[in-house]
């Protein structure tokens, strides 16, 4: 049977839990014929056991190596190219997707360059879901300065075309923030994600606070990085006077009555805010 489209896994020692990920795609409901390409970024763990335990229910998965530098923006760039069809959907390897998505996405692709569905953050992570400044579930694109808009890394649909118009992810790019920058490039040439509400992501948020400060430290990065490399006109950086009275409200708010939870929130937060003023001061601009 020929192949409709592509799913590619970036992964990196993820052994324990891309089962939940290969048991979605094996449960799709009207689905096109897909592949599943795992692309190995160099893990230590059992991964290729573990996937090879999944043949009989998904019999067009593969791993390939992806362990020619470090990090996601790699991995995705080498699944894509061994792609064997140009309708490349991406998710993660520590997330799930919904029953529907390959086909939602793969008919999304009908008209559309791009394509992505929204994101809950409550059944794979618990507790954690309420540590982060997010919607526990979303209702459309993430919009970023200027109204651009994009789609989560791990909840994307392109066409080969695009990717290979954009540059493919910048694999130069900290971890937190990559997929927008792919997706303002791609906004610079003219293509615009369409969102597609079935195409639901169960999306999986660190489950220990160390796990979630780091999460949050690397988009804090990300942005600061996406700043420098873009300088957006209607952002206006902070003086360093605004940066030091911001960063001191922003200690005087630490919630000494609230909650434990109230507290891993406020920690959250400062860590995405140190993440912005560190790779601020790496790339010698002000942060955002």
């Amino acid at each position: 049977m020929r192949l409709a489209c592509s799913v590619v896994i970036p992964t990196y020692n993820a052994a324990h839990v891309i089962h939940h990920q290969l048991r979605a795609l094996a449960a799709q409901r009207d689905a096109p014929s897909f592949e599943v390409v795992v692309a190995d970024n160099g893990s230590t763990d059992d991964l290729a056991d573990v996937v090879a335990g999944w043949t009989d229910a998904l019999p067009d998965i593969r791993i390939v190596d992806a362990s020619r530098g470090r990090g996601v923006s790699v991995a995705r760039n080498v699944g894509i190219q061994h792609a064997a069809t140009d309708r490349i959907l991406v998710c993660d390897a520590d997330d799930a997707v919904d029953p529907r998505w390959v086909a939602a996405l793969h008919r999304a692709l009908d008209g559309s360059p791009l394509a992505s569905g929204p994101a809950e953050t409550v059944t794979l992570s618990g507790p954690s879901s309420g540590w982060v400044p997010i919607d526990s579930i979303s209702t459309g694109l993430y919009e970023t300065w200027g109204g651009r808009t994009y789609g989560l890394g791990g909840n994307t649909a392109m066409h080969r075309e695009v990717w290979e118009r954009v540059g493919g992810y910048d694999e130069g790019f900290p971890a937190g923030a990559e997929e927008i920058d792919f997706a303002w490039r791609a906004w610079d040439l003219g293509y615009r994600f369409t969102y597609v509400p079935e195409a639901l992501l169960h999306y999986r948020i660190r489950t220990d606070l160390r796990g979630v400060l780091r999460q949050q430290y690397n988009s804090g990065r990300g942005t600061a990085t996406l700043y420098e490399k873009f300088r957006p006109p209607e952002v206006v950086p902070k003086s360093a006077l605004r940066r030091i009275h911001h960063e001191l409200l922003l200690l005087k708010q630490f919630p000494w009555r609230g909650s434990a939870d109230d507290r891993r929130r406020w920690a959250t937060l400062i860590a995405y805010e140190a993440g912005k003023v560190v790779q601020s001061r790496r790339l010698g601009c002000p942060a955002p």
